[in-house]
């Protein structure tokens, strides 16, 4: 996901946009769930993950889906976009 965080804040830093501000806030809210777990047991770590992350994942991605649609694939946002699917595996 940090690899993808970085292609967007790329994007963002070149020409902010309502979109990569949203994509932004939506992955800081993923990255604030692991400062919060870490130090903790690998076991509170995958609950926590699991409780609270996999549907901010699965929001994340869906939003993803419905921005692409309004995208032009050649954009820079879509091209970014392009890459949690590739680094997490999403469908």
């Amino acid at each position: 996901m940090a690899h993808a965080g970085e292609k967007i804040h790329d994007v963002h830093a070149r020409v902010p946009t309502d979109i990569t501000t949203e994509a932004l806030q939506r992955i800081g809210e993923l990255y604030a769930i692991e400062a919060e777990v870490r130090g903790c047991t690998a076991e509170q770590r995958l609950a926590a993950r699991k409780a609270r992350a996999a549907p901010l994942m699965q929001s994340l991605y869906d939003w993803i889906q419905t921005q692409m649609k309004t995208l032009s694939r050649h954009s820079d946002t879509a091209k970014a976009f392009a890459i949690p699917a590739e680094t997490v595996g999403w469908p």
